[in-house]
């Protein structure tokens, strides 16, 4: 009777703990941990991802090609950037090269001064090998001013600079060709800065996720050097200027017209 009781006494316990439990306030839920993408960085503006930065000043300025170019120098460098946008820069409306032939025609004598002085300059510094070397020269700086990347807002640039060329006359043409210079210049600043950006995120992101496997493509049988893991070199400009096709300029007396380099 009393074993019972005691089996009795032992199940009441344990029917009043699982009521006690049942009646129990629940945990309240937790989210799992946000799962946070780990994508790769990618270069900026369309751009490759091995590209080298160019060396920068003290203040923190990408060295160029035109660096340091000033009054018949820069106006000269001012003609080649606007060169390349006439034959880069296609809108609906072809404003780019009209405003272009405009400038030819209007300052054909203030460009004709400053090819002249460019050529005085190279002669006395290089001497037999001046005409080798702007060559050379102009054809960095008509890569420089096509880099691919930086083509959108540099068009929108050179439009808005040659339109102020146009309203210029020849005095202030000279005083006004370092800032174009500089306006011309700033799409392609702006892209180094932010492909150093890219750099550092990327550099970052590769601290924090390991680097991604690299895919070695085979050679082709024409290339016996290739090694398989360079990336194909960019296409070559061609030496000098970029001249606008014949049937998209004006008719200019040549003793007017700037020397083509």
């Amino acid at each position: 009777m009393m074993r019972d009781a005691r089996h009795l006494l032992s199940y009441a316990w344990v029917a009043f703990v699982l009521l006690l439990a049942s009646c129990a306030t629940p945990p309240p839920y937790v989210p799992p941990p946000q799962v946070i993408p780990t994508v790769m960085p990618l270069p900026p503006m369309g751009a490759a991802e091995n590209m080298d930065l160019p060396d920068a000043d003290e203040q923190g300025r990408y060295i160029t090609p035109n660096r340091g170019m000033t009054g018949q120098q820069a106006l000269w460098h001012v003609r080649m950037a606007l060169n390349v946008a006439a034959l880069s820069c296609h809108g609906s409306d072809r404003a780019m090269a009209t405003q272009y032939n405009r400038m030819l025609h209007t300052h054909s004598l203030a460009l004709s001064q400053a090819n002249i002085a460019a050529d005085a300059i190279y002669a006395l510094k290089y001497g037999v090998n001046a005409t080798l070397m702007r060559e050379k020269v102009n054809t960095i700086v008509y890569n420089y001013f096509a880099l691919p990347p930086a083509q959108k807002a540099f068009c929108q640039t050179a439009l808005a600079v040659v339109t102020t060329i146009n309203g210029l006359t020849p005095q202030a043409l000279f005083a006004y060709a370092p800032q174009a210079l500089d306006m011309l210049e700033k799409p392609f600043q702006q892209f180094w800065e932010a492909y150093a950006d890219y750099l550092r995120r990327l550099e970052e992101w590769r601290r924090r996720f390991g680097r991604p496997s690299v895919k070695v493509l085979p050679c082709p049988d024409s290339d016996p050097d290739c090694t398989g893991t360079s990336p194909p070199p960019p296409p070559a400009a061609p030496a000098g200027a970029y001249p606008i096709p014949p049937e998209q300029l004006q008719a200019v007396p040549p003793s007017r017209m700037p020397a083509a380099d």
